[in-house]
C-alpha cells in the first residue's frame, strides 16, 4: 500500500470525529435559543477546527521523508516540528474539554439557583391572594377569585 492509502485509512476516525463534532455544533447552536451556554458552542468550534487541522497534518506529514532527504531539515528538527504540532493539538483539545466542563457546571448551577420555579403538576401550592386555600389531599382546582366586599362611601370630614 502507498503512504497515501495509509494516511487515508488513518483519517477515517478523524472524519467520524468531524461528523460528530459538526452534529454537536449544530445541536449546541440550536440550544442557544433555549439558553444553553455559548461555551458549548465555542468548545465544539474548537474541536472541529482541531480535527480539521489534524486531517490536514495527516496528509502534510506524508512529505517527512522528502524533508529529511532534501537535507533542509535534520531528524531533530523534524522531531521539534512534531512536538510543536502535537502540543498545539493537545492544548486545543484540553481547552475544548475545559469549556465543556465549565458549560456543564454552569448549566447545572443556574438551574438549581433559579428563583420562582414551578412545582410539579398536581403538587399542592399555597393559596394566592383572593383564592381560598387548597384542601389537603386534593389537587388544587381553578377557582374564580372572590371580589372584596364593597364598602359604603365615607362622607368627607
Amino acid at each position: 500500500m502507498s503512504p497515501l492509502s495509509f494516511a487515508s485509512i488513518e483519517t477515517i476516525p478523524l472524519v467520524l470525529q468531524l461528523a460528530v463534532g459538526l452534529l454537536g455544533l449544530i445541536v449546541s447552536v440550536k440550544g442557544r435559543a433555549r439558553g444553553v451556554s455559548g461555551l458549548m458552542v465555542a468548545a465544539f468550534a474548537i474541536m472541529l477546527a482541531t480535527t480539521v487541522m489534524a486531517i490536514v497534518w495527516q496528509f502534510l506529514a506524508l512529505n517527512v521523508p522528502d524533508w529529511s532527504e532534501s537535507g533542509n531539515l535534520s531528524i531533530e528538527s523534524i522531531r521539534w516540528i512534531y512536538l510543536a504540532v502535537g502540543m498545539v493539538f493537545d492544548i486545543a483539545s484540553l481547552l475544548s474539554w475545559l469549556l465543556v466542563a465549565i458549560a456543564v457546571v454552569k448549566s447545572g448551577r443556574s438551574s438549581r439557583q433559579q428563583q420562582g420555579f414551578a412545582p410539579p403538576a398536581g403538587y399542592p401550592m399555597t393559596a394566592q391572594p383572593g383564592y381560598p386555600p387548597a384542601q389537603p389531599g386534593y389537587a388544587p382546582q381553578v377557582q374564580q377569585p372572590t371580589p372584596p366586599a364593597q364598602q359604603p362611601p365615607q362622607p368627607p370630614s
